[in-house]
């Protein structure tokens, strides 16, 4: 499946450059993100015995809340585009990929802990990108009226899958567990919607003209707070967490469901600041190629989420 994913998602990111055409499936997206989200929540989690994943959430909350902060110091005081300022905060408040979990397994560490913060931190998501992003992009209308237009957007997307992931969980354990099979499958999904998501980009930039975007800085621009951000997160989720759970850290801070802020942004900021996440998607492979070079899945019984 390792060797699958390195070959295909390369595959993936080139021809979705190269078929702009292909953007037509765009609307889909939000049906991709659906399915991948109920194969990751009908997964049977563990019990919670204590309060680590809400901790590791919250402090992955208000290093997003900094780092948005700073952005818009760094905006105001060299006099950036309001775009860059956009992009950045969407992609700081973009909560864990459904891959987390796997990724976090590959490289050692606990999938079961990765799988709650991506629970956890989708569900914080459902309010902090509404009100935050909101309030960043709602120049001209109230923020109340903003942010219930984007909470409206997003938490049917994270509500519907995880309401009927725990009702199948509750009532019928037998068919979940025979769904939560398929959760292996999301890499196939995931690939696709990169297709989709670069070739929606490579047809956007088109449209606005690559010189133009170009010489205008925002390209560039785009492309260089994205690697930025790429960066600093993963190390950062490795920093905050490097005495207990430095892997689920990483992963849940830095691997992004950049599937959901990208259509999130073209909805509510325009193409040129889904040009940031669009370029995080690739950045953010390059990042997890270069963590996974080494590692085998593991085959040894996984650590608990205590930490001992």
């Amino acid at each position: 499946m390792k060797n699958m994913r390195a070959i295909m998602m390369p595959i993936a990111i080139l021809l979705g450059i190269l078929i702009p055409q292909a953007h037509i499936f765009s609307p889909l997206l939000p049906f991709f993100i659906g399915i991948m989200m109920f194969l990751t929540f009908v997964t049977k989690i563990p019990p919670q015995t204590h309060g680590y994943t809400f901790r590791i959430e919250i402090r992955a909350l208000v290093v997003s809340l900094l780092l948005v902060a700073a952005l818009a110091g760094i905006v105001k005081l060299l006099g950036l585009p309001r775009e860059v300022l956009l992009g950045g905060a969407i992609i700081a408040l973009c909560p864990p990929a459904n891959a987390a979990p796997a990724m976090a397994k590959m490289l050692g560490g606990s999938a079961s802990l990765a799988l709650k913060i991506f629970l956890s931190g989708n569900l914080i998501a459902c309010f902090s990108i509404p009100i935050v992003f909101g309030y960043l992009a709602g120049a001209d209308v109230s923020l109340s009226e903003i942010a219930f237009k984007i909470f409206n957007s997003i938490q049917p997307i994270i509500s519907i899958p995880l309401a009927f992931a725990l009702g199948l969980r509750a009532f019928y354990p037998e068919l979940a567990d025979r769904a939560a099979k398929f959760q292996k499958y999301t890499m196939f999904v995931w690939t696709f919607s990169v297709f989709v998501i670069l070739a929606k980009a490579s047809h956007d930039i088109r449209e606005m003209g690559f010189m133009d975007l170009w010489n205008s800085g925002k390209l560039p621009l785009m492309a260089g707070v994205s690697l930025v951000l790429c960066i600093l997160l993963f190390w950062l989720g490795w920093f905050c967490e490097r005495n207990r759970r430095s892997i689920e850290g990483s992963q849940s801070m830095g691997q992004k469901n950049t599937t959901l802020v990208i259509w999130i942004s073209t909805l509510y900021a325009g193409p040129v600041v889904a040009l940031a996440p669009t370029c995080y998607v690739v950045w953010q492979n390059l990042v997890l190629s270069w963590m996974s070079r080494s590692k085998k899945i593991a085959s040894v019984r996984e650590p608990d989420d205590s930490g001992r």
